[in-house]
């Protein structure tokens, strides 16, 4: 009975606090959101829990994944302490690392100036349509602690699909196909003449 007792509590206290793979939806709005994550980990929720930041303010992040339908411009960007680089995840599968940090820290919380300034750490990714689901893991931190940054999904830049342009030839190729074609030609003239 006790081991029953137990049991059943452990399953009552796991889902209260909930797993990280619960999927948090998010829209394609345009909107900021804030996370939190310990150095060398994996981003996290706020809950409440982050430092407000400005111009714009960033909501709270839920649990990631985040998740969303449809073609987006996803956008994460280091605030506060500068120096923390991040790798996003689209469905497990890697999307690039931002860019390198400088060493200014004159934005600290407000987004549009880290925006405009290019030592803050920053990707930029286009997604097309279908079903995504976002991850970030921290790969270089500025603190032992971890800190905050932000994640924008907003509507996608990309207007229209445009059609594949037909490959050009590389002049190496060209050059190949008319050494062929002339040792083609010397070989018939030299059959005619026997």
């Amino acid at each position: 009975m006790r081991i029953r007792t137990i049991t059943l509590s452990l399953i009552v206290v796991s889902g209260l606090f909930g797993s990280s793979a619960t999927a948090s939806p998010i829209s394609v709005d345009g909107a900021w959101h804030e996370f939190v994550f310990d150095a060398g980990g994996a981003a996290a929720g706020c809950f409440g829990g982050c430092v407000a930041t400005t111009n714009p303010v960033a909501a709270d992040a839920l649990s990631p994944p985040w998740t969303f339908s449809g073609a987006a411009t996803v956008t994460v960007l280091d605030l506060f302490l500068q120096g923390d680089t991040f790798e996003l995840f689209d469905n497990l599968v890697s999307l690039g690392v931002s860019s390198l940090p400088g060493d200014d820290n004159t934005c600290v919380a407000d987004v549009t100036c880290a925006l405009a300034d290019p030592s803050y750490s920053r990707l930029v990714v286009d997604l097309g349509s279908g079903s995504h689901s976002l991850t970030i893991n921290n790969v270089a931190s500025a603190s032992l602690f971890g800190g905050a940054a932000v994640f924008q999904v907003a509507p996608s830049t990309i207007t229209s699909q445009e059609p594949i342009p037909a490959a050009v030839p590389e002049p190496a190729s060209l050059l190949l196909l008319a050494s062929g074609l002339a040792g083609c030609v010397a070989r018939l003239r030299s059959r005619r003449r026997s």
